[in-house]
This record gives C-alpha cells, sequence and structure tokens, in this order.
C-alpha cells in the first residue's frame, strides 16, 4: 500500500507478517481452581517482511540494504502496509539466493518495535542542570549585547537628532557611574560610550553583577579543584541570602534612571523616552540573569546538601520567573520585533530551565506533610517515633523555622515534616 523502506533505502515486500504478545503474571493458590491473570502490558512488537531485490543492479541496492540492517541503534521502517515505524530494531535477517531465478534474491528481516527510555529512571543530575543553566545565562546576554549594540548603532547613525545624541551620550554615561557607585568600583573611562555600545553593555554586566555582591556566588564556579574546595567550605544559601540578593536588585533600572543627573549644572539636554527604554531593557535582562544564575548555585548546592523547604525553592523559582517575565516585556516594547523574538524565546527557555531545577530538587523529596504534637516531647524524640532515626530532628528543625521552643513542644503543636 506503501513504499517500504529501512532508514532511507527503499525495497519491495513480497510478504508481511507482524506479531504482539501480551505479558501476564499468573497467581494460582492451593486447593483453588484456576488462576488470577494480571495483564503487564503488551511486550514489542515484531515485524517480519520479506523483502525482494531484482534487476541487473541488484547487488547494488542489497549491498545498501544490508548496510542499513547492519547500522547499530533503531531506526524508522515504513511498514508497506502500517506506514512509519519510527523506532525499529534489527533482531536478524536472512538473504537467499535461487539458482531457477537469477539477478534477484530475497531478505527476510525480524524487527522489534522500540520505545523510549521508562522517564521513571531518567534524571537530569542538579549540578548539570547548574551547568546548563549558566550557559543558557551567557548565551542570552551575549545574544542581548548584540541586539543592543545594533540598537543603539542605528540610532547613532541617524542623522538630524544631534540633541538626541548628546542626551543618550550623557545618560549611557551617567548610568555607568551610578553603577559603579552602586558596586563600589572605579569604572575604566571610555571616550564615547555611544561610538562603542559593546563597551557599554560589557561594563553593565560586570557592574550588575558586583552590585548584587552575592557572597555565595562561588558556589556556581564549576572550575578547577582548588576552587570547588573553596566553594565547599561556604555555609549553604538560605531564603534570608536569596531575599537579600533580591531585594539589592529588584528595581534595579528605576534606582539607576532616579540616580542620574547631568554631567554638568548648565545640560539642559533631555533623553527620549525609547533610547531610555532600550537601557533599561538592558539592565533588567543583567538582572533577571543574575537571579537565574544565583538559583542555579543554590540549586546545585541544596542537592549536596539540603537547607531549604520546597515552599522556599518554589519561591525561588516564581522569583526568577517573575524577573525574567518583566523582562520579556520590556524587550517586547522597547526593540524591534525581529531582535526581540530571539532573545525573548531565549528567556522562555531559561524560565523553563530554571522551573525544571527546582522542581526535580522537590521531587527527590518525599511529599511534605503536617503532624500535630500527642504527647510533650522534642525534635529528637519525634524524630525517632516518625522516622526510627533521631539525627532527622535538624531536618525537622529546618522545616519548622517558626517554632519558638523546638525542646519543649506542647500537645497540639503543629509539625511539618516528610512523610517518610
Amino acid at each position: 500500500m506503501v513504499d517500504a523502506s529501512f532508514r532511507g533505502v527503499r525495497f519491495d515486500c513480497l510478504r508481511s507478517q507482524d506479531s504482539a504478545q501480551r505479558d501476564q503474571a499468573v497467581h494460582e493458590y492451593p486447593y483453588l481452581d484456576g488462576a488470577d491473570v494480571e495483564d503487564l502490558g503488551r511486550k514489542a512488537r515484531k515485524v517480519s517482511l520479506s523483502v525482494m531485490f531484482w534487476g541487473k543492479d541488484y547487488q547494488h541496492r542489497l549491498r545498501q540494504f544490508i548496510a542499513a540492517l547492519d547500522t547499530a541503534g533503531p531506526g524508522e521502517l515504513v511498514h508497506p502496509v502500517f506506514g512509519s515505524m519510527p523506532q525499529a530494531q534489527v533482531v536478524d535477517y536472512q538473504i537467499s539466493h535461487d539458482a531457477d531465478t537469477p539477478d534477484s534474491c530475497t531478505v527476510d528481516v525480524n524487527w522489534l518495535e522500540a520505545t523510549p527510555g521508562n522517564p521513571f529512571f531518567t534524571q537530569n543530575k542538579p549540578r548539570q542542570q547548574s551547568e546548563a543553566i549558566n550557559a543558557q545565562v551567557d548565551k542570552l546576554r551575549g545574544m542581548a549585547g548584540e541586539a543592543y549594540a545594533k540598537a543603539q548603532a542605528l540610532v547613532a547613525t541617524a542623522k538630524g537628532a544631534l540633541a538626541r545624541l548628546g542626551a543618550l551620550r550623557q545618560q549611557l554615561t551617567s548610568t555607568v557611574k551610578a553603577l559603579a557607585g552602586m558596586a563600589n568600583q572605579a569604572v575604566a573611562q571610555v571616550n564615547d560610550l555611544l561610538a562603542y555600545p559593546q563597551a557599554f553593555v560589557s561594563q553593565v554586566s560586570a557592574l550588575v553583577d558586583q552590585v548584587a555582591d552575592w557572597k555565595f556566588d562561588i558556589a556556581v564556579d564549576l572550575g578547577p579543584l582548588p576552587a570547588l574546595k573553596t566553594a565547599a567550605s561556604l555555609p549553604a544559601a538560605t531564603l534570608t541570602d536569596w531575599n537579600a540578593l533580591r531585594r539589592r536588585l529588584d528595581g534595579l533600572p528605576d534606582k539607576i534612571r532616579q540616580g542620574t543627573a547631568p554631567l554638568s549644572a548648565g545640560a539642559a539636554l533631555t533623553v527620549w523616552s525609547s533610547d531610555q527604554q532600550r537601557i533599561d531593557a538592558l539592565l533588567q535582562l543583567n538582572v533577571s540573569t543574575k537571579l537565574a544564575s544565583a538559583a542555579a548555585g543554590i540549586f546545585g548546592s541544596e542537592a549536596s546538601q539540603a537547607t531549604l523547604t520546597p515552599p522556599a525553592l518554589e519561591q525561588i523559582a516564581g522569583d526568577v520567573r517573575g524577573a525574567l517575565q518583566t523582562t520579556i516585556d520590556q524587550w517586547r516594547a522597547s526593540m524591534p520585533s525581529d531582535a526581540a523574538y530571539q532573545v525573548v524565546d531565549s528567556l522562555r527557555e531559561l524560565g523553563l530551565q530554571v522551573q525544571q531545577g527546582a522542581a526535580s530538587l522537590i521531587a527527590a523529596k518525599p511529599p511534605l506533610i503536617t503532624r500535630k504534637v500527642e504527647a510533650s516531647a522534642n525534635l529528637r524524640q519525634l524524630a525517632h517515633l516518625w522516622y526510627g532515626d533521631s539525627e532527622r530532628a535538624a531536618e525537622l528543625l529546618r522545616l519548622n523555622p517558626q517554632l519558638a521552643y523546638p525542646n519543649h513542644l506542647t500537645p497540639g503543636t503543629v509539625i511539618h515534616g516528610y512523610a517518610h
């Protein structure tokens, strides 16, 4: 009914035979007739085809077909009746030649339908997720820098807008100086940030990271062993640390805009709103990507030593996604559609990576439930009673920061803890 092929090599089919079996578990009991049969699902479907090659050039086509059969791994089989089977694994094949039928041969091939691996056994390691997030941040900042520089170049080459260019040049310099003041850093002087937009992009990116001044930033260092040892010696990040970082970066474009002033008392140039929107969009992108990078560091350390509760992980992911959404809105409003599309798409991908990183950490832990204390006790006694391990008292203390007296719990006190 359709042209049969395997890995793109077409062939003529004489006969097809398809079969499938279902697996069962049979439960039999003494002195009871019959058995309980449990259906465990269908086994891999088996496809048997009788293939024929004929004609003066049949040997050439036969060699191509054998090469496709000998290639390791599953491939696409187009069944002559049922159509495409995307994952078909060759089991065996036999080639037959007959003296009565020269310039032809038949090949009997057996395939098994292959399916993707069980998702329950796939695992994205937290360190790999952190690397992926940091790589996406670097890619995104480079892409955004190119888009911003291209937009600035169009403004710089515009004719008849000297006042606009003068105001924009002053605003770029004031923005860098305001960032440097917040970061307590000295800034290398650049003659004209308008003429060299990449210099402005690189300085903004570096200064925003310094403004964050996040003391656990080294935890995401994936370099040589000494750096890893230094990171391991640092205390784990807490939700308080994350909130402090978020507050330091929250509303940074507005703070910078309010803190900028004309370079001289007599300067009366006013920056255009579209130019200011581009500056704000670039600042916000660096803020949101810094938050994403910091979240990646927390996720990596959280996998080795749990310090945060599932609600705290949800808050971190939500804060990052909220900052990324603000960045998306600003880039759509301030940049040309073709330049904004690529950056926005990368921002969406970064948000998904952060969400998946938090979700994998939450899913790796048992469900969080609440229990009531039935008698006067302390956390060590409760850990022994509920889990058979008194050492898990530290875990209960981490999950219940609201407890004023963890060593003197009264009956009826509600305690948060993992189910097992």
